[in-house]
């Protein structure tokens, strides 16, 4: 019923980015957290995410359940005394609906040819996850046509939605992390900052 893939790579040692697919039934849920840099405990905080997720998963039937999972694990990242701030973004896919929630800077779109329907548009990028206070927003969709992407600011950031949206109409979705990844790659082959890259098509 759908497709899949997903990648994550670090600009140094130490990556932050996690991404996490996971399969509930029919459903397919995507997990993805951005430990915030310049701070300790961004990778652990990420990690919390994405476990605390995958513990709810099949508890997550609409935006106001992953509005609430994100306000938990915000709560219990923040209560941590390792774990640092994080970005966050749950998205879950079904036959008939897309929904999800998301805090921070990472995001979720869907890409149908020129039209990019911005899913977490209307997040509240600070406070960030691990804060105690953050804002999640939730958002939901019809039945996936397109493309769903999923992905943190090593993407989003540092390559032009014109240039992700030509890419994903142009690749197979076996294609197209790499081709994706090539958008902010640098000549020398280093990254601008850590990337994890979630997709998903109907089949």
């Amino acid at each position: 019923m759908f497709e899949s893939n997903q990648i994550v790579l670090s600009s140094g040692e130490n990556g932050q980015d996690r991404i996490e697919l996971l399969r509930d039934g029919s459903r397919l849920v995507f997990v993805v957290a951005d430990g915030a840099g310049g701070r300790s405990g961004g990778a652990e905080a990420a990690e919390l995410v994405v476990r605390l997720a995958r513990e709810r998963v099949g508890s997550l039937l609409s935006p106001g359940d992953c509005e609430n999972l994100l306000g938990d694990i915000d709560r219990v990242i923040s209560a941590d005394r390792i774990a640092g701030e994080t970005t966050a973004v749950i998205v879950v896919v079904s036959p008939n609906k897309v929904f999800g929630a998301s805090a921070g800077d990472s995001g979720a779109w869907i890409l149908n040819g020129s039209n990019v329907d911005e899913l977490s548009e209307r997040q509240i990028r600070k406070p960030f996850v691990g804060t105690g206070a953050s804002l999640p927003v939730g958002f939901s969709r019809d039945a996936l046509v397109g493309t769903l992407l999923v992905a943190t600011d090593g993407l989003l950031k540092y390559a032009s939605r014109e240039s992700i949206s030509t890419t994903i109409e142009k690749f197979s979705l076996r294609e197209l992390p790499e081709a994706l990844i090539k958008l902010v790659r640098f000549a020398s082959g280093n990254l601008p900052d850590d990337i994890a890259i979630g997709l998903c098509r109907p089949t």
